[in-house]
């Protein structure tokens, strides 16, 4: 009976039962093709949609049957009055007096800035010195259809001549985001 015991190994763990290595490997190793299979047949799957169905981008391209430019028959007139509407729509009318006059700086001056009637947008008109790019003047919100015939500056300047430049924003009148800008070189007069 000795030699039996002898040639018998005994594994004794915690809990009293022996491991089976073999086992446990053997379903990590499964487990672990498993989730290999299923990313290689998701990956494939996922090439294979976007290799047979086209991005939106391309079937909307697939799509347009329009082609760049106005009908041929149409005649120049025609041409001219649709391009002329266009315009309209961006077109940003602007008005201001090149030369306003102050008699001291702190008084009004004729300024006459206006917000055109066939403008589509609200505006905003900020004057600056050309040699300094001090701000000046701010109009505030100007509605569609409406004009400041004359108003103070927001620097008392001295007597002279300045360069300035009149900066009108255009902004949506419903949603008030900025659309677009136009400029005037303004000449300012300061009597005393």
């Amino acid at each position: 009976m000795d030699e039996q015991n002898q040639n018998t190994l005994v594994v004794e763990t915690e809990n009293g039962t022996a491991p089976k290595p073999k086992k446990k490997r053997k379903k990590i190793l499964i487990i672990i093709s498993v989730i290999v299979l299923a990313l290689m047949v998701g990956i494939g799957g996922v090439y294979v949609y976007q290799y047979t169905h086209p991005s939106d981008a391309v079937q909307f391209e697939e799509q347009i049957k329009a082609k760049l430019g106005q009908l041929e028959d149409k005649s120049n007139e025609e041409k001219l009055a649709a391009l002329n509407e266009i315009v309209q729509e961006g077109e940003l009318k602007i008005s201001i007096n090149a030369s306003p006059v102050f008699a001291t700086g702190d008084s009004e001056g004729d300024l006459r800035i206006e917000n055109h009637p066939n403008n589509l947008y609200e505006q905003r008109v900020v004057i600056t010195l050309d040699d300094t790019g001090e701000e000046i003047y701010h109009s505030g919100p100007m509605p569609i259809n409406s004009n400041i015939y004359s108003d103070k500056l927001e620097v008392d300047l001295d007597a002279g001549e300045y360069k300035a430049t009149a900066l009108f924003t255009a902004y949506d009148p419903e949603t008030g985001i900025e659309v677009g800008q136009a400029s005037a070189n303004i000449t300012i007069t300061v009597l005393g």
